[in-house]
């Protein structure tokens, strides 16, 4: 610890030394001492308060006057009276004489002072919710969001001196807004409630922290305050407190000459004991690159207006040297100013990869649908505004599915992971590169003609054809690419999607390996599929389709307790037509709820081969729940005639039914449950997917998808997603499956988590319900591998 002689600290030190060792009852009184000097830091800035508390209340005149909502005039006036009788307690307080205060009469203080601000957050909380819940206009929803976070932030750096009650406030603030944004319908304000979880619990720590950090400062400030207490070994358990903070302090006289300084300001600042004023702090810190002349602009004016107004300020800083500090300037009952610095650099730093995860596909780095999405949104209005020109690549690797297929998932992942990576060196920093799909690759390139995409996919081929090197294995990957021209092909992101959409088709049928810009004509893409739609309607009738079934097992007892219904199309000319492909075009047609209703129908014949303990999970098409009528009335008519038990059937969800029409999908479901039909959410963690929906729609089972299982034994990110989903399934109440499970290493990694169903490779393949029925009957245990 730094002291400097002229310091009142270091005056109570050295008269210390002169006088003999005192009683033990000053240091009784320490503790009473500190909660009198936190208490009146509550009272140390009325001026703040009273702004403050005014501020508020403006926001409710404001969202009154714009929006005519009485509600939030009657919030106003009781806010108005909340603050009335805080002045009241303030104005008391600061008359009345606190020296020699007993404890009692300083509880009541501060349980006065508490109960006045925690009604006040709560009023405010109360206008927030009012705000989003029941308002459509964005400006007063956005000035109560940004009031919520101002008060919330207020809270923390005001009221550090009794956390319990900061969280009692925060919560009061923020869970009334958190939840108007978890009822909105838009979800981008339940991310906004999911990141505002992470805000609170930010604050939280933040005012444990200085809260350590008064507690430790009252405690040397009581010590300083009473002679009785002004011993050596008061004086060593003070500089023992300063320096085991973890925060920088230094405190200021009213003519900014230092007072005290612990050795983590020295450091965080890169001054040494000898600097005496803060212009000299200053200069150091600047000439030690541990601050830039702009940073200490900053600090001296914060400084000097805390000095001037008597007010608390709170700054964010970069420093040169790569550091984030938040640096407090608080005034002191001796008028001077005390400065707290707090490195923040870890917690920023985990933030940002929170924020970089929400975005980007955990298997490749690169931004996932839910990011895509928003670009594409944000065309339209480009365009709009004038901006030039657009151009989208629809990437989609060739023949990728026999690389899954022959070798598993777990090699195609890896293929996937270098593939991104080339796809990174074929595009410049200014290219949004997003992954679509399992095997889709989207570029979005501002300012582009045709010319410039054509060489920019050109350059993709070329990055793409050296061989892709796995292990011992050499992959040759290629790629179709379509591209589309905004405004030229499409005015908004949706319409030049579909315009790469159909010239990635037109390459694909064109030899594969290829680029191919976006042609009027290529309507005639839409034939060649209206073909295939032709045919599929002919092979439904002929019985071209069968039910392949994939085992759902027990992970501890290799138990099968369910099996997934895969559709397949055995076309006589054609062969295998892989669902990926066929999928999508049933579903642009009414063909959808046809091969819906015909696997529902087989599943149910299946379902009496099977031992009465395994149930049958079955996929439904969002464009199935478009048509609840017609979906409630199948699976009635299904599970009469057949006489199934309908807890032996699963639907299977995706996440788009959710997103489509929630409202409709919440009744459909309740219809079908009522049967008794179980129901499980697909590919959970790939989508819009958010922990919102767990609660909201109640599934009986949650699918992680595989891009998760695939790399949770190696990716920190991974595990600890799919043990927050599992930690959830145990407090809300539904089963987690991890699916594409190849390998032993993935099986016992889940396991580790507590997931006990799992589906994949491991466990078997999918296959004709014959003989997967005489082995179920023979037992239902698969035997270890």
């Amino acid at each position: 610890m730094s002291v400097s002689t002229r310091g009142h600290f270091a005056l109570q030190t050295a008269k210390a030394r002169k006088t003999r060792r005192v009683p033990l009852q000053g240091q009784r009184g320490v503790p009473a001492s500190r909660e009198s000097i936190l208490v009146g830091s509550l009272f140390s800035s009325p001026a703040s308060l009273v702004l403050s508390n005014a501020v508020g209340i403006l926001v409710m005149l404001i969202s009154w006057r714009w929006t005519g909502d009485r509600t939030f005039a009657g919030l106003a006036v009781a806010a108005t009276l909340v603050l009335m009788g805080r002045i009241a307690t303030l104005v008391r307080y600061r008359r009345a004489s606190h020296d020699g205060e007993s404890r009692p009469a300083t509880r009541r203080w501060d349980l006065e002072f508490q109960i006045g601000a925690t009604v006040f957050a709560l009023l405010q909380g109360v206008c927030s919710f009012r705000a989003i819940a029941a308002t459509e206009m964005p400006a007063v929803q956005i000035l109560n969001v940004i009031a919520a976070v101002a008060f919330a932030s207020g809270y923390v750096a005001r009221n550090a001196a009794k956390p319990k009650y900061v969280i009692i406030q925060v919560l009061c603030l923020c869970v009334p807004l958190m939840m108007a944004l978890e009822q909105s319908k838009q979800t981008s304000y339940r991310i906004i409630a999911a990141f505002i979880i992470l805000y609170i619990v930010t604050n939280f720590l933040i005012v444990l922290s200085l809260n350590r950090n008064l507690k430790a400062l009252a405690d040397a400030t009581a010590a300083a305050q009473d002679k009785e207490a002004s011993s050596r070994k008061h004086a060593e358990q003070a500089d023992l407190a300063l320096r085991s903070m973890t925060h920088g302090l230094v405190t200021f006289d009213a003519s900014l000459v230092r007072e005290l300084q612990n050795d983590r300001h020295g450091d965080l600042y890169g001054v040494d004991a000898e600097t005496n004023d803060l212009e000299t702090m200053l200069t150091d810190a600047i000439r030690a690159r541990h601050l830039s002349r702009s940073d200490a602009t900053l600090i001296r004016q914060d400084v000097h207006r805390t000095l001037k107004q008597k007010a608390t300020s709170a700054r964010e800083l970069t420093t040169p040297c790569g550091k984030t500090l938040l640096v407090h300037a608080e005034p002191t009952d001796a008028g001077g100013v005390l400065i707290v610095t707090e490195d923040v650099t870890e917690r920023k730093l985990t933030q940002q990869k929170i924020e970089t995860l929400a975005r980007t596909d955990p298997l490749t780095g690169l931004a996932n649908r839910h990011e895509l999405d928003r670009i594409l949104a944000s065309i339209g209005p480009g365009f709009r505004e004038g901006i030039g020109s657009v151009s989208i690549l629809y990437i989609d690797l060739d023949d990728f599915k026999t690389i899954n297929d022959s070798l598993g998932h777990g090699a195609g992942d890896k293929v996937l992971v270098a593939i991104a990576e080339r796809i990174r060196t074929a595009f410049r920093l200014t290219d949004f590169l997003a992954r679509f799909g399992g095997d889709e690759f989207v570029a979005i390139i501002p300012s582009a003609d045709g010319e410039i995409s054509l060489a920019a996919a050109e350059r993709l081929m070329l990055a793409l054809a050296p061989p892709v090197i796995v292990g011992e294995r050499k992959f040759s990957i290629s790629a179709s690419i379509g591209i589309a021209i905004g405004p030229r092909h499409g005015r908004d992101g949706g319409s030049l999607m579909t315009a790469a959409d159909l010239a990635l088709y037109e390459a694909k049928t064109g030899g594969k390996n290829r680029a191919c810009l976006f042609r009027p004509e290529m309507a005639a893409s839409f034939r060649r599929r209206t073909e295939l739609e032709n045919e599929m309607r002919e092979g439904l009738a002929s019985g071209q389709f069968e039910l392949h079934y994939q085992p759902i097992v027990e992970i501890a007892s290799r138990k099968v307790v369910a099996l997934e219904a895969l559709l397949r199309w055995n076309h006589p000319a054609k062969g295998r037509i892989s669902p990926a492909e066929f999928i999508p075009i049933a579903e642009r047609s009414d063909l959808i709820s046809d091969l819906g209703e015909w696997v529902l129908e087989r599943a149910a014949t299946d379902i009496v081969l099977l031992p009465g303990e395994v149930s049958v999970s079955i996929n439904v098409s969002p464009m199935q729940f478009r048509q609840p009528g017609r979906l409630v009335a199948a699976i009635r008519a299904i599970i009469e005639d057949h006489a199934v038990p309908a807890d032996r059937l699963e639907l299977e969800l995706t996440e788009s039914v959710l997103v489509d029409d929630p409202d409709q999908t919440l009744a459909t479901m309740a219809e079908l449950r009522a049967f008794g039909i179980r129901f499980a959410l697909d590919d959970f963690g790939t989508g819009y997917a958010s922990i919102g929906y767990l609660a909201t729609y109640s599934f009986d089972k949650v699918k992680i998808d595989r891009s998760f299982a695939s790399v949770i034994s190696e990716n920190e990110a991974s595990r600890s997603i799919v043990e927050l989903v599992q930690h959830l399934a145990e407090r809300i109440g539904f089963t987690v499956v991890a699916e594409g499970l190849e390998s032993r290493l993935q099986v016992e990694a889940i396991a580790a988590t507590g997931i006990c169903l799992a589906q994949g490779y491991f466990f078997g393949k999918p296959e004709a319900i014959g003989p997967l029925a005489k082995r179920l009957s023979a037992s239902i245990v698969i035997p270890e591998r």
